[in-house]
């Protein structure tokens, strides 16, 4: 098989892990720019090896039980399983959403999830992406990568998404610098309107963040008081993040 086969058949595969519903050969063509007969053929041999799963009434694709195990056996080596119980006490103290991001190139990724129990939460799917520069996990990220005014430099333009969003380079450098002081890093309503975050780093040997570790709700529970509170309790929940897999979380 050569390595243009191969490419295409992971693209296949991102094509059904980024889209919600069912899909179908053409608009997997459509996405990856080819031939549908080109798709069709790598769809097939995908399903023939359990990656990929068609529905018999519709005709169309979802993620198979392959796809599933090897996600899993993935998120146990890289320590995700005993991550988990460590969020869900976080969830529990804090009655918030809970979250575990990691970088994925200019966003961040969320990998691990804890809803609230409470009505009025804010919750992120598994695989979401987000923009660094305006959310509690992003500037935890930027904050400790190492190099904070490098990092600024290539965030490029800051959409405003919010009256509160950080629109300038300075402005962010120095919100960052504040972030490194204090431990964790703090979203008031920058991407959302009315939902504030604050989290902190999980940190490798070296000082670096490799994830992040947030607790994320609405401004009406989280005061400025209330996240100077949660704040320290954040930062030891992603110290011992950090000791359940220290090399692990560098994807």
């Amino acid at each position: 098989m050569g390595t243009q086969t191969i490419g295409r058949a992971l693209a296949v595969l991102r094509v059904l892990r980024d889209t919600p519903a069912d899909v179908g050969v053409t608009e997997i063509a459509r996405a990856l720019e080819l031939h549908t007969s080109t798709v069709h053929r790598m769809v097939r041999a995908l399903v023939a090896a359990g990656y990929v799963a068609q529905d018999p009434h519709t005709e169309r694709y979802r993620l198979g039980r392959e796809a599933f195990l090897l996600g899993h056996i993935a998120g146990r080596a890289l320590g995700f399983d005993a991550a988990m119980p460590l969020l869900e006490s976080l969830a529990e103290t804090t009655g918030e959403s809970v979250n575990l991001v990691v970088r994925d190139g200019d966003h961040g990724l969320v990998v691990l999830r804890v809803d609230s129990q409470q009505p009025l939460r804010f919750a992120q799917q598994v695989g979401a992406r987000i923009p660094m520069y305006c959310t509690s996990t992003g500037k935890a990220l930027l904050a400790f990568s190492g190099d904070r005014e490098g990092e600024v430099a290539r965030v490029g333009e800051l959409e405003r998404l919010t009256p509160t969003t950080i629109t300038s380079p300075r402005g962010l450098l120095e919100d960052l610098e504040k972030t490194v002081a204090r431990g964790f890093a703090i979203n008031e309503c920058e991407r959302v309107p009315g939902v504030c975050g604050v989290a902190a780093p999980v940190l490798t040997a070296d000082g670096r963040a490799s994830a992040a570790l947030a607790v994320q709700g609405p401004q009406i529970r989280l005061s400025e008081n209330r996240i100077a509170e949660l704040g320290p309790l954040v930062v030891e929940s992603a110290r011992m993040v950090a000791a359940t897999s220290p090399r692990a979380y560098g994807l």
